[in-house]
């Protein structure tokens, strides 16, 4: 699955594994008096979340080094730019305690600019408006105009006007949940001959 995987406006191509983690942080902290030399730290109760992601990006030289760039300068602004990762991926089994989880399944009934699902729990996954959401049969991309309901969603296109994406029952879908993010690591290894494939390797951290 292509280019329904986005940190910030960048695709990330075909997402091959996605690991998370979740860590409670410890911070140095020190206390005036007698006995503050004994005080080395305290647990601030703060819970970072971690994801690694490795991919691979397809097409011609010039338009993955246009996402390399892309990248790497998110990556140099970390410490005060954070981005938006989008992806049907987000949160989908190990972070149960938030309701940002994407979506993905296959139409059930073919509604005029509708994505309709009926065992879908869009609601649920707390799917948004402007979240992506793509036919993976055709390819085509529409965004989330309003959730009607847990099995309904209204589209859009990039303008706001009303899409009309699925037109057969059973095509598949999937649909995007975002969480901000700051980058850690980028590394990536070109495959020859050709330079038409790079794979590559995300560490990310998440951010309010």
């Amino acid at each position: 699955m292509s280019d329904i995987n986005y940190l910030g406006n960048t695709p990330l191509g075909k997402i091959q594994n996605w690991q998370d983690s979740k860590a409670a942080t410890i911070t140095p902290i020190s206390f005036p008096g007698k006995d503050s030399g004994k005080t080395e730290a305290i647990d601030t109760l703060g819970i970072i979340a971690y994801m690694n992601l490795s991919g691979r990006f397809t097409g011609t030289f010039q338009t993955i080094q246009s996402y390399i760039y892309a990248i790497k300068g998110i990556l140099d602004g970390m410490q005060t730019s954070s981005q938006a990762l989008k992806s049907p991926f987000i949160n989908a089994t190990d972070y149960t305690d938030t309701i940002r989880v994407g979506s993905m399944g296959g139409i059930t009934t073919v509604t005029t600019n509708k994505c309709t699902n009926s065992s879908a729990t869009f609601s649920t996954n707390g799917i948004q408006v402007n979240d992506i959401v793509k036919n993976l049969n055709t390819g085509v991309i529409a965004y989330v105009k309003a959730v009607d309901s847990n099995t309904v969603l209204s589209l859009m296109d990039s303008g706001g006007s009303n899409v009309n994406i699925f037109t057969v029952i059973g095509e598949s879908y999937a649909v995007t949940a975002t969480i901000n993010v700051k980058v850690l690591s980028f590394e990536v290894n070109w495959e020859l001959p050709g330079l038409s494939y790079c794979n590559y390797t995300l560490s990310l951290i998440q951010v309010a």
